[in-house]
C-alpha cells in the first residue's frame, strides 16, 4: 500500500519500476480508506436531538461514509470534545449510547442521506436529523471524531435483529468509500469472477 498504491495515488506512479507491480496484476481491496479525497464542499451533519435512529441514512449512503454504533458509556472516556452521542432508543439497547458518525473526508456530498431522513426538526421545519453544512470548518474536528468512532467496538452481529434496518446498519461495511476517477465519477465495485466487467456474470 505504502510503496506502490500510495505513490500512484500521489501521482508518482511513473517513478515506479515495473517490478514493483504485483506479478498477477491484482491489488488489495479496501485501499480507498487511505485516500481522504476531501471532494465534498458540503457534508452531512447529524443532529442527535432530532434523530429517530431509524438507520436509513446509513443504509442509503452509497459509500459507507455514514455509520452508526451503539456502545457502553464507558467507551466515551477518551472521546474528543466534539464527539456527538445520545441514549439509544431501541429497547434492546436501553442501557447503551448511540452515535451516527460521518467520515467527512471520504464523503462525496451527494446528500442522499438528507433526502431519505424521515425526522423533522419541529423548531426549524426546513431541517431534519441530517443536514448539509460546509465541509472545511468540519474537516479537522470530524476527522478526529471519525478516528475515535472507528475504534469503538462493533456490536455483536449474533445479537442483532436483522429484520430491522436500524440493526442491519450496525454491521461493519465490507466495501467502503468512493474509488471513482475524476472523469466519470462512477464508483468501481468488486466483481467475481475477475473477468466479469459489470455485465451478467
Amino acid at each position: 500500500m505504502r510503496d506502490v498504491l500510495g505513490k500512484i495515488m500521489a501521482r508518482e506512479g511513473d517513478s515506479l519500476p515495473v517490478s514493483a507491480m504485483p506479478i498477477d496484476g491484482t491489488f488489495p481491496s479496501g485501499t480507498t480508506r487511505y485516500e481522504k479525497r476531501n471532494i465534498a464542499q458540503e457534508v452531512p451533519v447529524w443532529d442527535p436531538d432530532v434523530c429517530v435512529q431509524c438507520g436509513k441514512c446509513v443504509m442509503v449512503c452509497p459509500h459507507a461514509v455514514i455509520r452508526s454504533k451503539v456502545y457502553e458509556e464507558a467507551a466515551l472516556t477518551d472521546a474528543p470534545a466534539t464527539f456527538q452521542h445520545t441514549a439509544a432508543k431501541d429497547k434492546a439497547w436501553s442501557d447503551l449510547k448511540f452515535t451516527i458518525q460521518v467520515g467527512v473526508e471520504d464523503c462525496t456530498g451527494c446528500a442522499l442521506c438528507v433526502e431519505v431522513c424521515p425526522a423533522k426538526n419541529k423548531a426549524e421545519p426546513s431541517k431534519k436529523a441530517i443536514n448539509m453544512a460546509a465541509q472545511l470548518p468540519l474537516r479537522e474536528p470530524e476527522a478526529a471524531n471519525w478516528e475515535f468512532f472507528l475504534n469503538l467496538p462493533n456490536p455483536n452481529r449474533t445479537e442483532l435483529d436483522l429484520r430491522k434496518i436500524s440493526h442491519q446498519q450496525m454491521q461493519e461495511p465490507l466495501f467502503e468509500f468512493s474509488g471513482a476517477c475524476a472523469g466519470c465519477g462512477e464508483t468501481p465495485y468488486i466483481n467475481w469472477p475477475p473477468s466479469c466487467l459489470g455485465t451478467e456474470c
